[in-house]
């Protein structure tokens, strides 16, 4: 490989190392507090869910959406970004543990869900 190709390599993996730690105010705070934050704390800081639920083992589930436009350019439609966010609870209230899930509805300005359904199974 000349000097050139392995710069490039070097530089592509560096780029990818730097997205991968980037994070929102949300996702680094919900690691800051993950196992020792009460449900009023995360209320006191994200705000009130859009959703609550309760899980099959008990535990409650929180949901927060986050929605973000994107206007398009020449290689994407415009549309809408959504960040859904999962808190899990246990039975004493203690935040254990959370999931980021996002999706860019292309060519939709008004989406009536933030995660289609068939890409929450997965």
């Amino acid at each position: 490989m000349n000097g050139g190709t392995v710069y490039g390599i070097v530089a592509a993996a560096l780029f990818l190392a730097a997205c991968s730690h980037l994070q929102g105010r949300e996702a680094a705070y919900l690691d800051e507090v993950k196992g020792r934050a009460t449900q009023a704390e995360i209320k006191q800081e994200l705000g009130s869910p859009k959703s609550v639920r309760q899980g099959e083992a008990g535990e409650t589930i929180w949901v927060y959406e986050l929605w973000e436009q994107q206007s398009g350019n020449r290689l994407t439609a415009p549309g809408m970004w959504c960040e859904e966010y999962r808190l899990i609870f246990d039975a004493t209230g203690l935040f254990r543990r959370w999931r980021q899930l996002s999706h860019f509805h292309g060519g939709e300005l008004m989406p009536t869900e933030c995660i289609p359904e068939d890409q929450t199974l997965k």
